[in-house]
């Protein structure tokens, strides 16, 4: 199986590395963290082939993360939501459909979520 490479945006260095850390323990993978604010100025370099995002929406979703969610879905990349917020944990407004991870991270909810979305199954890396 190819290397997948997963974006992390997360204003929170350490829970990025907490993502990253998940991720690599449940497939072979490539993960850029970076700061939501930068994200956007970011586009054409960090969204480059990515096979999902994670995006932490804070205790508000605030336009800039819903406008970067929209926009990566667009471009056909499937898109997760961490959030610290109970209220974000049954689903982000506007975002049905979109999972979301709650804070702190559950690895069997991360693999439960993450290894569908790209196709992926445990074990996927042996």
């Amino acid at each position: 199986m190819a290397q997948l490479r997963f974006l992390v945006a997360d204003g929170e260095y350490i829970i990025a590395m907490e993502a990253e850390r998940i991720l690599r323990e449940l497939l072979p993978c490539e993960v850029a963290i970076v700061n939501p604010a930068a994200l956007e100025a970011q586009a054409d370099t960090a969204w480059e082939g990515l096979a999902l995002a994670l995006l932490d929406t804070g205790f508000q979703l605030v336009e800039e993360v819903a406008g970067l969610a929209g926009l990566l879905r667009q471009r056909g990349v499937p898109v997760v939501f961490t959030t610290a917020n109970a209220a974000f944990l049954r689903g982000v407004p506007g975002f049905p459909e979109v999972p979301v991870l709650g804070k702190p991270f559950d690895p069997a909810r991360f693999a439960e979520v993450i290894l569908p979305l790209v196709g992926a199954t445990r074990g996927a890396e042996a």
